[in-house]
């Protein structure tokens, strides 16, 4: 499974937080293995140890253990297969990590192609199509019980997760190949998502009716095997879920204009005094320094607080808030309000400034998108 991300990332340290242990760094991508994965680890283990266990317990425990680090081996393979995919289109990669339901590649997607996006999807799964060929090739030649469970073990997980992940429904890159499609005919990515997200609770439906309601109905007797059905049905209706909101967030936020939620504001120079500043009918005042660029936001209360006998010698540094230079929006006025947004959210901002042609064209709220959104 794939997850593509734009924009500004935090430090490597706190990246790092929740994202589990890094075992490794491939190319420079760091590669984690997260909490959760140690629970299906688990899982494994005791599936494949069960035959074992009143025979030779630790044999079993110790088949198990590594074909849990087969399918870790696996899941890493198929997200390097979208990493170097990823890459070699000259998307950013930002990390991988393997976790409970197999594992995610984080990129900066950027201004990409529907084919491109597809291709990157598709190339995980073929990749465990390619390692299950080769292992079901080479079975034949291998000897000992040990060997042969661990060469089938890499021709059943890497069959399964070239299988499962290619059905066209999300969260699986299956899902996304059909996202690409729709967004290709369409030219509409975000009703990609909500048509792969509903693909992906038809499926979710259907593994679960097979494999769980199917066994009950006809009165077979049911095992760990059909409990874990209904864990992924759950994890494949909340990623489906999840795609289905976020393309209808998506297009929501497309018809909003930047224009709609900006205030007009005007540009001063850093070594302006609060006598010589314009009067605005919002207060909106932007400070720039020797190159144009804003540097700077002017708080209307804070203007109002100097006393006018004060004004002609304060400099408008005193009554200015100075900004991180992520506050500055490059964006068309007239196109969607989704850079404002990114920027409000990845920089933790509450206002930025809206520059256009080179100019300072307005500054935008969070406060005003929020209402808009939420209206």
């Amino acid at each position: 499974m794939t997850t593509a991300a734009r924009g500004h990332h935090a430090p490597e340290g706190e990246q790092e937080r929740g994202l589990g242990v890094r075992i490794a760094r491939v190319a420079g991508i760091p590669v984690y293995l997260a909490p959760s994965w140690f629970l299906i680890a688990a899982v494994i283990t005791a599936i494949v140890a069960a035959p074992l266990l009143s025979t030779r317990p630790l044999v079993g425990i110790g088949v198990g253990f590594a074909q849990a680090l087969v399918l870790l081996v696996c899941v890493l393979v198929h997200e390097a297969a979208h990493a170097a995919t990823a890459r070699g289109f000259g998307m950013p990669v930002v990390r991988i990590v393997a976790n409970l339901w197999g594992g995610h590649t984080s990129m900066e997607a950027g201004h990409t192609t529907p084919g491109r996006m597809a291709l990157v999807a598709a190339a995980g799964p073929a990749s465990n199509a390619v390692f299950a060929a080769l292992a079901w090739l080479a079975l034949p030649s291998v000897t000992g019980d040990v060997s042969s469970r661990l060469v089938e073990g890499l021709v059943i997980i890497n069959g399964s997760l070239a299988v499962l992940n290619i059905l066209p429904g999300m969260p699986l890159d299956g899902g996304q190949v059909l996202e690409c499609l729709v967004w290709k005919v369409t030219g509409d990515r975000n009703k990609g998502s909500v048509v792969a997200g509903w693909s992906g609770r038809v499926l979710a439906v259907g593994v679960v009716l097979w494999f769980f309601v199917r066994p009950l109905v006809m009165t077979q007797d049911l095992g760990f095997g059909q409990i874990w059905v209904l864990f992924i049905g759950s994890i494949l209706w909340a990623g489906a879920t999840e795609s289905i909101r976020r393309g209808k967030a998506l297009a929501t936020i497309g018809r909003i204009t930047l224009r709609s939620v900006m205030r007009a504001a005007v540009a001063v120079p850093d070594t302006a005094r609060v006598g010589d500043l314009p009067a605005t009918p919002g207060g909106e005042l932007v400070v720039v320094d020797g190159h144009g660029r804003p540097s700077a936001y002017v708080d209307s209360a804070h203007l109002s607080s100097v006393p006018p006998d004060a004004r002609p010698h304060t400099p408008v540094s005193a009554v200015a808030s100075q900004q991180d230079p992520g506050w500055v929006i490059d964006a068309d006025p007239a196109g969607d309000v989704m850079p404002a947004l990114a920027a409000l959210q990845e920089f933790g901002i509450t206002v930025g400034a809206v520059v256009h042609q080179g100019r300072v064209v307005g500054v935008v709220h969070a406060a005003d998108v929020g209402r808009a959104l939420n209206a």
